[in-house]
């Protein structure tokens, strides 16, 4: 039954790729919802399928409202927007992400943050109109989840918070340039999907649990993974931030401002990253001087004897 479910999701996904018309959107979107609340209700708690449904109805009731309106409105990114925020959990629209965050396991949690997020994704960039407030307003949202990634030590709000954050860059990609955008969103969802794996190995949910058992399995992955997340060079994430800060210099420098502010977000979103790998390093450092207190023991032993 999951296989059945994850690849209903992956196919939904994927046809929604190749359909511009926002009817047919809407239904994938929803074919795609309904079979997460089965695959949550297998997975996890009951409680939160239904706060999934009730937040899918919502979001399906206003699109459903922008496609009934949409002849005679001049404009209805307001209303795209306030469903596709309140489908991607995006801030101020968050608290409904963050109660699933803290209640799922692990295997819910990845078609959640990935492939979920697909559709809404594609609808914001077929039908919302980019222009300079709504650049501005993306460019704004992506302070608040920094802000509060510093109040948590669990990894599943990490990831979310991290979400909410890039999410906002991945929509200003689509406006300046669409290869780059689906590069970047592919890279991230492998990379979510990796960390979640691991996390889920070794049974990990807050940054103090990390044990001895995973460093030695995945120390270096999980670190390589960590820097890839935290967009630090020489790794291809940097790259992609890099390209997206070109692409704003060039379109418009009046953007010198909001591109500041990007920088400045992004720098305390890495410092972040790396304070959740101090455990890492922590663990390391214990590893390496429980050696050295071993060989000191053994050396001890050996002069006893003589």
């Amino acid at each position: 039954m999951k296989l059945f479910i994850n690849s209903l999701l992956v196919i939904m996904m994927l046809m929604a790729m190749n359909t511009p018309n926002l009817f047919f959107l809407w239904m994938f979107l929803e074919i795609s919802s309904m079979s997460f609340v089965i695959y949550l209700n297998i997975n996890s708690n009951k409680t939160y399928s239904i706060l999934y449904f009730l937040i899918s109805s919502i979001s399906s009731i206003i699109i459903m409202f922008s496609i009934l309106t949409q002849s005679f409105m001049l404009n209805i990114n307001l209303f795209l927007m306030f469903s596709m925020w309140l489908k991607l959990g995006m801030f101020p629209l968050n608290n409904w992400m963050n109660l699933m965050m803290k209640n799922i396991n692990y295997i819910s949690l990845i078609p959640l943050l990935t492939t979920m997020k697909i559709i809404p994704i594609l609808i914001f960039i077929y039908f919302i109109n980019f222009n300079m407030y709504i650049i501005t307003l993306l460019i704004t949202m992506t302070l608040p989840p920094i802000i509060m990634s510093f109040n948590t030590s669990s990894y599943p709000m990490l990831l979310n918070y991290s979400s909410m954050y890039n999410m906002p860059m991945i929509l200003m990609f689509s406006y300046f340039n669409l290869n780059l955008m689906t590069i970047y969103l592919i890279m991230y969802m492998m990379m979510t999907i990796y960390i979640l794996l691991m996390l889920k190995s070794s049974s990990i949910y807050y940054k103090n649990s990390l044990n001895l058992n995973m460093m030695k399995k995945n120390n270096l992955f999980f670190k390589l993974m960590m820097f890839s997340y935290a967009q630090l060079p020489p790794f291809s994430t940097f790259i992609m931030k890099w390209n997206l800060i070109n692409y704003i210099i060039k379109t418009n420098n009046n953007l010198i401002l909001i591109l500041m502010l990007m920088i400045f977000y992004s720098l305390l979103m890495t410092f972040n990253y790396l304070n959740f790998n101090n455990n890492i390093y922590l663990m390391n450092n214990l590893k390496i001087g429980h050696k050295i207190n071993y060989k000191k023991k053994i050396n001890l032993k050996f002069i006893i004897n003589l």
